[in-house]
């Protein structure tokens, strides 16, 4: 199976599912009190509802649910990859088509179902989104483009500041950073605003589209040409 260059193309690629982050977070937050993909937030709320502090602000089951979806996704679909390449074309489309129909999914329980801060429902909508949330921040990381994670942007803030080119001209690694800051941070905007003037259904659906244009893309990847072939060409 032929492997995916890293390239231009390939971060644009992520740049675009960070986008799609974005809009998830913007739109589970203000439903549930949770996030699908920002687990650094969870982790505390989770400790908050154990001490007894959450004061019904949130579910404490939907919190855990999330974490843990979100880690069992990374888990599962980062040793597949591990095990069949995470730069195979093949794996990528498959990891996509997964995590992609998650989400739509999602989208399609909100829509079918009232919606309820707690109970079955809403451990449904949030564990097909963590799930496929962490199957794409593990590809990412699979795939070694560490400045754009897809989702956590605390360490890529500092990662910004600290880089000792920071002020350089010619800085991939920053450009890559700053790009995805500013992609997260205009999903999170773009997701909430659409929640408010439309409603959280259709916001988790943009994202799934947005999802499904990168899945679409992912076939049009130049693949690694090893020496050998180039010299032959």
């Amino acid at each position: 199976m032929e492997e995916v260059r890293e390239d231009m193309l390939l971060e644009i690629e992520f740049l675009l599912l960070s986008f799609a982050t974005g809009f998830q977070d913007a739109a589970t937050w203000p439903d549930y009190g949770v996030f699908a993909s920002n687990q650094t937030g969870n982790t505390v709320f989770l400790a908050i509802g154990a001490a007894g502090l959450a004061h019904d602000a949130y579910s404490f089951s939907i919190i855990g649910a999330s974490l843990g979806s979100f880690i069992g996704g990374g888990l599962f679909m980062g040793q597949l990859g591990n095990y069949f390449g995470p730069r195979k074309r093949l794996w990528l489309l498959f990891s996509s088509i997964l995590q992609t129909g998650m989400v739509y999914a999602a989208a399609g329980i909100q829509y079918a179902f009232p919606l309820r801060r707690e109970g079955a429902v809403a451990a449904g909508v949030m564990t097909l989104l963590a799930f496929s949330s962490g199957a794409q921040v593990a590809m990412s990381r699979s795939l070694r483009l560490t400045e754009i994670t897809t989702a956590m942007a605390t360490s890529v803030y500092v990662d910004v500041v600290v880089d000792p080119g920071l002020m350089n001209i010619h800085n991939r690694r920053r450009n890559r950073r700053i790009l995805f800051l500013g992609m997260l941070t205009a999903g999170c905007f773009a997701g909430a605003f659409t929640d408010k003037h439309i409603n959280s259904s259709f916001t988790i659906i943009l994202s799934a589209i947005v999802k499904s244009i990168v899945t679409v893309i992912f076939l049009f990847n130049k693949r690694i040409v090893n020496d050998d072939m180039e010299n032959k060409n």
